[in-house]
């Protein structure tokens, strides 16, 4: 099963929901064992990817009429879940938990990402 960040918008359209599983289950397919946030509002032509674990605040918006074909949405999927767990210093695959364990975090816990540009 998917996990998939419904708190900000309780009333999802099928549609949107099923977009975000999709893209759920990409991620946790490419990266098994990371706890992924994924949101989409095909109103505002948006998805968004989020990895929990590392911070819940930090993520990539997708614009969602940018992804032309099928393949292009999975490869821009992947690319958005992979630069995430780059950015914290994480290689990309699996989830390891001493790795985890083991990156820089700010005085309040939190852990420090790359979040330039």
């Amino acid at each position: 099963m998917s996990m998939i960040d419904m708190t900000a918008s309780p009333d999802v359209a099928a549609l949107d929901f099923n977009t975000a599983r999709e893209m759920a289950e990409v991620l946790h397919s490419a990266y098994p064992g990371h706890l992924w946030a994924v949101t989409c509002e095909g109103e505002k032509g948006i998805a968004t990817v989020r990895n929990l674990s590392l911070s819940g605040q930090w993520g990539f918006i997708l614009k969602l009429n940018e992804m032309s074909t099928s393949s292009d949405w999975k490869k821009r999927v992947l690319v958005a879940g992979g630069e995430l767990l780059e950015r914290y210093k994480l290689r990309r695959g699996a989830a390891d938990a001493a790795a985890i364990a083991d990156l820089k975090t700010d005085f309040s816990g939190r852990i420090v990402g790359d979040m330039s540009k």
